[in-house]
């Protein structure tokens, strides 16, 4: 089932003034948990729909964060930002501001496969390229888990510049971490 609204509800006790909204992109490879991590962020409060001029679904949604009305758009996967399909192509030009209707994103969540970090964090470097904010969301820390495969959130908030916080979007579980760090990150921008 599809609940489709065009605009966000407007809180009684948010100043409309902090209610314009801030535009997150999630990016990451196909089959990173994107869709579930996007269902978990905005739940039913979601919007399916076609981009302009293309048969790519576009997924967008609605949530409040800290005081701001968010739109959170699921972008379609991909590998690097050099693109090889009409998917691609799609996220790599809305991330870019240069998709027909759409502004730039104001962030980006980064979400990557812990079972699969290297591939992952290829995209994550040409997304940091692009000086957008950013938080990683490392995913899947149990099917990492269960192959034997350590992801160190640690190792990776020492060696990148961004927040890194790991998550089980399935589960929900680190999602009130992923969200201060959000929160940290547009603040920080003044966004």
């Amino acid at each position: 089932m599809n609940v489709m609204l065009d605009r966000p509800r407007m809180h009684p006790n948010v100043p409309q003034s902090a209610q314009r909204s801030v535009t997150v992109a999630l990016v990451g490879n196909p089959n990173t948990g994107k869709s579930t991590l996007f269902s978990a962020l905005v739940g039913v409060r979601q919007h399916v729909g076609n981009y302009p001029g293309v048969t790519v679904e576009r997924k967008a949604g609605r949530m409040m964060l800290d005081g701001r009305a968010l739109e959170v758009l699921d972008l379609p996967g991909l590998y690097s930002l050099s693109p090889r399909s009409r998917d691609e192509m799609v996220a790599c030009e809305v991330l870019l501001g240069e998709h027909k209707g759409f502004d730039r994103a104001d962030a980006v969540i980064c979400v990557a496969d812990a079972s699969n970090l290297e591939r992952s964090l290829y995209l994550v470097s040409q997304v940091l390229e692009l000086g957008l904010p950013v938080v990683l969301a490392v995913n899947m820390l149990d099917v990492a888990e269960d192959q034997g495969i350590g992801a160190n959130i640690a190792v990776l908030q020492q060696r990148l510049p961004v927040p890194v916080v790991g998550i089980q979007a399935n589960r929900r579980l680190g999602l009130e971490e992923l969200k201060n760090a959000l929160t940290n990150v547009l603040n920080s921008e003044g966004t």
